[in-house]
């Protein structure tokens, strides 16, 4: 999913990180600090079954960043997930395990395999991304002529 995301890296600047097509809409730097709050506080309940607040985990984003710093948060939080992951079993990975009943795709079950955690937080993405595309879409950046 990430190949995804880093398509439409170059079409961004610094200046677009305050823009949303329409008042109201997450701005374009918000669809990047809620892909990347998202995977923190998902794995700090994983590997540590921690709850941490989007607040909490959004605190990389203080002030104004810029893209490369949000970018640089990015691949933060994934290089943190893909090492978590790479040190679970295929059983570990399997074995039900407890979640908090605000994480959103358990469905409020308070047991969830953690590889559909990891599921999750791709199709997660995947669907950020696509706002994404569809913001650039909407200013006349078509993506079929990518």
């Amino acid at each position: 999913m990430r190949e995804d995301l880093e398509e439409i890296l170059p079409r961004l600047s610094d200046s677009d990180l305050s823009w949303a097509p329409t008042e109201g809409m997450r701005t374009v730097g918000g669809q990047f600090i809620e892909i990347a709050a998202t995977e923190i506080m998902l794995l700090a309940w994983m590997k540590e079954g921690r709850h941490i607040t989007f607040k909490e985990a959004e605190s990389f984003a203080e002030g104004n960043p810029t893209l490369e710093e949000l970018i640089g948060a990015l691949k933060s939080a994934r290089a943190d997930t893909l090492a978590y992951l790479d040190s679970l079993t295929a059983e570990q990975l399997e074995t039900p395990a407890p979640f908090p009943d605000r994480w959103f795709e358990s469905l409020g079950q308070p047991m969830m395999q953690p590889s559909e955690a990891f599921r999750s937080l791709a199709a997660h993405e995947w669907y950020h991304v696509g706002q994404l595309v569809s913001y650039l879409w909407s200013r006349g950046d078509d993506p079929y002529k990518w």
